[in-house]
């Protein structure tokens, strides 16, 4: 089991400190399963920020066999229903196996995404480039918070819902322009799920993470697109660049899109009508189908329409 930044930060920081334990359990460490997870769901430490990414990847960048390979599980698991994996999970399976042959297809949005994801969230120790987010956040919460804050996020889904929210915000760029990064900010402080922890609340912990996002994801994408820089791209109005890498890490991010409507709304339904996807026929009519309240997935036929 490979044990990721954070669970060496909270082993180290484990203490008595004024007579109380600093912490009475630690998560399960972020591990090889988590990150090469195909199927819903994380329990680890790393609260849904480095779930699925990067065995999602591994397979894009592999041969055209082990991605038919991919799909083709995804497809069983839409026919058998394995154990712990319902109909609307298994749908969006199928969606995000299309999703990886279309990095397979396209290595340039591969290379954006994959460079996002690792200089924003990926931990591996001795590579200082990486995992910024998580790092600046660590620093800024400490040991303790971050760990509440990762539990907190991990059952909220907080990290995939912040990229949904940044690639909804990008598109709306040209209506927003000043406004955006604070929008992000209020939509995540807002959402009618768990709510944030008194302390953490007071500690900004949502605002620093939206800001070291904003920060480190747009600006890898960015410097590995050749683009410029952010000012540039955003004043020629060539948001595509941005929000596609941005959504394709949500949809590979997101332990469980069945329960998360942003992610499906933001970050899906762009990638289900866009064309280069090529997400087939039969997933998306699997979705409207699992989906019945979710309009953005509609059934039939026709060409794709572009995002």
């Amino acid at each position: 089991m490979q044990k990721c930044l954070f669970s060496k930060i909270y082993k180290h920081m484990s203490r008595l400190d004024d007579a109380f334990l600093v912490f009475e359990e630690e998560l399960m460490p972020h591990n090889h399963s988590c990150a090469q997870a195909k199927r819903p769901g994380c329990e680890c430490e790393c609260g849904g920020a480095m779930h699925g990414c990067q065995g999602a990847f591994a397979i894009a960048e592999a041969s055209n066999e082990d991605v038919q390979a991919y799909l083709a599980q995804q497809e069983k698991d839409w026919t058998t229903r394995p154990s712990g994996v319902n109909r609307k999970q298994a749908a969006v399976g199928c969606a995000r196996a299309d999703v990886v042959h279309w990095l397979h297809r396209d290595r340039e949005l591969l290379k954006r995404a994959r460079t996002a994801e690792e200089t924003a969230f990926e931990d591996n120790l001795g590579w200082h480039w990486q995992g910024l987010v998580l790092r600046g956040l660590t620093q800024h919460l400490g040991p303790q918070r971050i760990q509440e804050f990762q539990e907190w996020a991990r059952q909220t889904h907080f990290w995939c819902e912040l990229l949904a929210q940044m690639a909804w915000a990008v598109t709306q760029y040209e209506k927003l322009r000043g406004q955006m990064f604070r929008m992000v900010e209020d939509v995540l402080s807002q959402r009618d799920t768990l709510a944030l922890p008194e302390k953490l609340r007071h500690a900004e912990a949502i605002g620093v993470a939206a800001q070291l996002a904003w920060r480190y994801v747009l600006a890898s994408i960015v410097a590995v697109s050749g683009a410029g820089t952010l000012a540039t791209l955003l004043a020629g109005g060539d948001v595509e660049l941005l929000v596609w890498p941005i959504r394709v890490i949500a949809v590979l991010m997101c332990p469980d899109a069945s329960r998360h409507p942003a992610v499906r709304r933001h970050c899906w339904e762009p990638i289900i009508r866009h064309g280069d996807a090529e997400v087939r026929q039969v997933v998306r009519n699997r979705l409207a189908e699992v989906f019945p309240d979710d309009p953005w997935f509609p059934r039939g036929g026709g060409t794709p329409e572009r995002a």
